[in-house]
């Protein structure tokens, strides 16, 4: 491997025969001959951002290696260029974890019809609470969610108590838990989740312990019909769409 031939693995990795820049010299063969030497050189004059680069490109070459030799292919330019881009700035693991993935799942003939350039700007969209979230959709089909309702005593208007509550922050390590509606909200706008709002799934593990969280038996006790006429439990759920479905596989490993 010449170093003029490898502009970018040189301004890296100071020894271009160390098993992580061959096997990344050979995926990403077609994204190098289109990166800026001159520019990308300017930015790694800044050791944090090298050394950030550097373990990036690091965790692909792992990645690369768990995928066969005679099943790996070239990267085109249109996804792998924006990534590596994003890469060199990404200080955050989980967000670095999801680029890093579906760079890899265009490093494969197995995978590579899954890696959509699209992909790139929604994990951009993302913060590292809904990277777990992702994480956690890998096997599952749905999220099942409840709004609480609680009709006034006098005529047919109702409050409600909490809207699209779910066990997402129990079951998952959220840093804000608080934001859970906000991470949802953004899958929607995504196309990962469809909101079939109003419709129960058959299946009443998850709701159950939505009624548990919230103590709806506790809750229905103490103010029906003394505050209250009644509390009303609408089920609901979040479906994984074909596309958000897609995604998962691209982008969680």
């Amino acid at each position: 491997m010449l170093k003029e031939e490898k502009g970018l693995l040189a301004l890296v990795y100071k020894d271009l025969l160390r098993p992580s820049a061959q096997v990344i010299g050979k995926s990403l063969k077609a994204v190098l001959e289109f990166v800026s030497t001159p520019f990308m050189a300017l930015q790694l004059q800044n050791d944090k951002v090298k050394l950030n680069l550097e373990k990036r490109l690091d965790e692909y070459a792992q990645k690369l290696h768990s995928i066969p030799e005679d099943k790996r292919c070239e990267v085109h330019p249109q996804i792998g260029l924006p990534i590596i881009e994003k890469l060199t700035y990404t200080t955050c693991d989980e967000i670095a974890d999801l680029f890093t993935n579906l760079l890899a799942s265009a490093s494969s003939i197995d995978t590579v019809n899954t890696a959509h350039p699209a992909f790139i700007s929604m994990i951009e969209r993302m913060s590292p609470d809904e990277a777990r979230v992702l994480e956690y959709l890998k096997d599952k089909k749905e999220i099942q969610y409840c709004d609480i309702n609680a009709y006034l005593k006098d005529g047919p208007d109702f409050v409600c108590l909490y809207e699209h509550v779910t066990v997402l922050d129990v079951d998952v390590p959220l840093n804000y838990p608080q934001n859970t509606n906000v991470y949802l909200a953004n899958f929607v706008s995504l196309g990962i989740l469809c909101d079939k709002e109003g419709i129960s799934i058959t299946d009443k593990t998850q709701y159950n312990r939505i009624r548990e969280k919230y103590h709806i038996e506790e809750l229905t006790e103490e103010s029906v019909p003394m505050t209250y006429k009644s509390i009303e439990v609408i089920e609901s759920y979040y479906q994984v769409t074909p596309f958000g479905r897609l995604f998962i596989q691209a982008c969680i490993k």
